[in-house]
Parts: structure tokens; C-alpha cells; sequence
């Protein structure tokens, strides 16, 4: 093999050809001939010693080991363009490049996307990609720099920033309550329709801490006809009078002033006051050291600060 070999190269060059499904679609975007393209793949196989894709007259397919390989040729480029990012940043003082970020979908559209014009005024060079979506998305594994979630963490190895605390409260419509009463103790729900905000669809029961006083907590099952993944459609639905739920006050802003939601059970809270309510985390991949880039630093900075000012105008 010659000694020119370039490991970086030929695995972009076989990323091409995976994308592409074939040597003719990668030599088009590289500019070059398909007897090039299939040089440098067998190349790619001889130093790494393993068969990385299965050719025939008609068609290319990975193999199992270059599915494999597919998952590091990918994070190899992606470290080598965080390093040349990393040492624009250094030579220029300015944040640049690519910034993957995951967010639940409420926290993208009611709180981000109305600061995305202040976002790209200060940081002009950063490019922010969204995945907006109410599942905890696998933040090593596709290649997320910032996560924000609500809730205890589960993944022990990932870095976090608690950023801001959630207190739920039930809510209800006027329309729904003259019809139907309003509960004085948790106990009631039983007798009422109760709107379900959750990710698996089987939520069955609400617990509730007294706000006075050293009681112990309640739990009961409720009547959910009604169970959804966004919180927005469970406002939506309650502010509708088709029962009662639990919400943030801050998505709620506007109903409130307007009179159209009204907090029910005052005494008792919806999130256990021990754990200091809901928690909300920005958090990032596992890493030797504390520091994060200069890219994703101004990313989660700007995200704590907007979501902060969200929460204290509730």
C-alpha cells in the first residue's frame, strides 16, 4: 500500500459511496472516475483488513462490518471538523460552526423560536440544527452536542446543567367546572375526565404533596380518556373543557390573564416539593474534561438565559 494512504480520506470517500449506493455516485460528487473511487475503498479494506462492502454488476451493499465502520469513519470527520472549528474559534475569538441541538418540542416553539433573530444577530457564524421532539433522543449516538430535558436524568455518564426548576399545577376550564364541579381534594379526581400529558401512554396515576404541613403524599388513579406526548394539546384540550390536567404556569401565560384556565386544588402541589419540583437540564455528551466548545458554550448560555426569562415572567 502506498505510503500516501489517507484513512481520513478514503473514509469519506466510502461514506460517498454508502450515501450514494454506488462507486458512479461518489466519483460524481468527488469529480472523479468510479475506478478511483473503488481504488480508495480497497484501499480503505486492505489497511483495516476487513470487507467493508459487497460488490456486484448491478448494485453496492455494506457489509456488517462496514456498518460498523460506518459509525466511526463518520465520527472521525466530525472530530476533524470540531478541531478545525475549534482552531478558527481559537485564531478569531468568534464562535462558529455547527451546533446539534435536541429539545422538546414546547421548549423549541414557545420559547426559542421567538429569540431565534437575537440568537443569529449575536452569533452570525453558528449554525444551529433543531430536532424538536418530545423523545429523549440518544445524544452520543446521533451526534447531539446540547439535549434539554425535564425530569431526573437516567444516564449517569452524561454531563448536565440543571437550568431551571418546572412547578406543575392542575388546571381546569370555567365551562368544565360549572358543569361538572370543582374537586376539593385530590380524592375527587376520581369522579372527573383528567387529560394525561406522557411519553409511554400509560399513565394511570397522579400523586399529589400537601403545600402545608408535613402530610403525607396522595396517590390516585384517574379517568384519562384522553393521553397524549404534547403538552400543548393537553392546554389545549383542557382549556376546550374536556377535563382537567396538569400544566406549567409558564405555557400558560396568556389563558390565565384571559380567564380561560383556573388552578384548582391550590393546596397541594403535583410535584414532589422534597425533589425541588421538575428539574430541566441542558445536557451534553460525555467528555474527559468540563469545558465544552466555544460553539456549544454560547449555544447553552443562550439557552438557560431565555428559558430563565420565560419561567420569571410566569
Amino acid at each position: 500500500m502506498s505510503n500516501n494512504f489517507n484513512e481520513l480520506q478514503a473514509a469519506e470517500t466510502f461514506l460517498m459511496v454508502v450515501n450514494g449506493g454506488s462507486f458512479a455516485a461518489a466519483a460524481k460528487l468527488k469529480g472523479e472516475n468510479p475506478s478511483s473511487i473503488s481504488r480508495s475503498i480497497a484501499q480503505l479494506e486492505a489497511h483495516l483488513n476487513v470487507r467493508l462492502l459487497n460488490r456486484t454488476t448491478r448494485q453496492v451493499k455494506i457489509t456488517e462490518a462496514g456498518e460498523t465502520y460506518k459509525l466511526y469513519a463518520r465520527q472521525m470527520l466530525e472530530n476533524q471538523q470540531a478541531a478545525r472549528d475549534a482552531l478558527t474559534q481559537l485564531q478569531s475569538g468568534k464562535p462558529q460552526g455547527v451546533v446539534r441541538v435536541s429539545l422538546p418540542v414546547i421548549v423549541g416553539e414557545k420559547i426559542l423560536a421567538p429569540r431565534l433573530p437575537e440568537f443569529h444577530e449575536r452569533y452570525p457564524d453558528v449554525h444551529l440544527q433543531l430536532d424538536l421532539s418530545n423523545r429523549n433522543a440518544l445524544i452520543v449516538e446521533e451526534g447531539f452536542d446540547i439535549a434539554v430535558r425535564m425530569g431526573p436524568l437516567q444516564d449517569s455518564s452524561l454531563r448536565a446543567r440543571k437550568i431551571a426548576t418546572i412547578w406543575r399545577k392542575l388546571y381546569a376550564s370555567p365551562a368544565y367546572l360549572e358543569k361538572y364541579g370543582v374537586p376539593q381534594t385530590p380524592a375527587d379526581l376520581a369522579g372527573h375526565q383528567c387529560i394525561a400529558f406522557s411519553q409511554r401512554g400509560d399513565l394511570k396515576e397522579w400523586e399529589f404533596w400537601p403545600r402545608h404541613g408535613q402530610g403525607l403524599s396522595q396517590k390516585h388513579r384517574v379517568a384519562s380518556w384522553l393521553t397524549c406526548s404534547s403538552p400543548m394539546m393537553v392546554v389545549r384540550a383542557i382549556q376546550a373543557g374536556l377535563g382537567l390536567g396538569r400544566s406549567a404556569d409558564w405555557m400558560l401565560q396568556g389563558a390565565l390573564a384571559r380567564g380561560e384556565l383556573i388552578e384548582i386544588l391550590e393546596d397541594w402541589y403535583c410535584d414532589n416539593p422534597a425533589h425541588g419540583g421538575l428539574p430541566m437540564y441542558l445536557v451534553f455528551p460525555p467528555g474527559p474534561g468540563s469545558q465544552l466548545s466555544l460553539k456549544a458554550r454560547v449555544v447553552a448560555d443562550f439557552l438557560e438565559e431565555i428559558v430563565l426569562a420565560e419561567f420569571k415572567k410566569a
